[in-house]
């Protein structure tokens, strides 16, 4: 009988025990690690060869994933751009999932930017420009990275400092003027000639005018390529 008691007694703890046992806590996906797979994915499928910072839109806390047993599946219809973009985030076995994790791409390059005000017809020095890191997603490409671009251009319009300069900013300084005195040069048969004319219009580096040959008389197409000189094809 005490035998008996004993084995019902132990019986009757383990079953107890086993019955008060803690059930395990189920296994999430973290956000950091969808947030790594994520940042990895644009880091090989961007569209962009300049600087970058991705801000992703944080998942919602009561956003709860199975953890994946293999690694996550990251991916968008075509190579990520600069602006806000929705990537594709997957499990695609055990307790399979979908998400789509909003990001926001700003590319940035460095950018010649005036250090000083400047009036309009003023020409550039190394003085009054320098490159400087700027956000460059909605200049639309048409930002100037090489000082070397607009040193010895004129500006066409009043500009203030901190100004980012771009292509339709600058104009090419007249090198010569209506009515200047020039001189022409010629190359014929191999032989260098020159003459002097008088300018009929204005011009800049690589613009054809017409120039007045003062020996002949005659009014020929001339190409500007430089102050007071221009030369043309025989």
């Amino acid at each position: 009988m005490v035998l008996f008691m004993t084995r019902f007694i132990l019986t009757f703890a383990i079953a107890l025990f086993f019955t008060n046992a803690p059930h395990a806590e189920p296994q999430w996906q973290s956000h950091e690690s969808i947030y790594e797979a994520v940042k990895s994915y644009v880091a090989q499928n961007i569209n962009t060869t300049t600087e970058y910072e991705i801000n992703l839109v944080p998942l919602m806390d009561r956003v709860n994933l199975p953890l994946c047993l293999q690694p996550i599946q990251v991916s968008t219809p075509n190579l990520v751009k600069a602006g806000r973009t929705a990537i594709n985030v997957r499990c695609n076995i055990g307790k399979t999932w979908a998400i789509f994790v909003s990001i926001n791409v700003t590319p940035f390059e460095k950018i010649v930017v005036l250090t000083q005000p400047l009036q309009h017809g003023e020409t550039i020095t190394e003085h009054q420009v320098t490159l400087a890191r700027r956000d460059v997603s909605s200049l639309h490409e048409n930002y100037l990275t090489q000082l070397d671009a607009v040193l010895h251009k004129q500006v066409a319009r009043n500009l203030a400092t901190g100004t980012i300069l771009m292509a339709k900013d600058l104009v090419e300084p007249k090198l010569v003027k209506r009515g200047e005195r020039v001189v022409i040069t010629a190359e014929k048969s191999g032989i260098g000639i020159s003459m002097n004319g008088i300018a009929q219009s204005d011009g800049s580096r690589g613009q054809v005018i017409r120039v007045k040959n003062q020996n002949s008389e005659r009014v020929i197409n001339a190409t500007v390529v430089n102050a007071g000189k221009v030369s043309v094809t025989q």
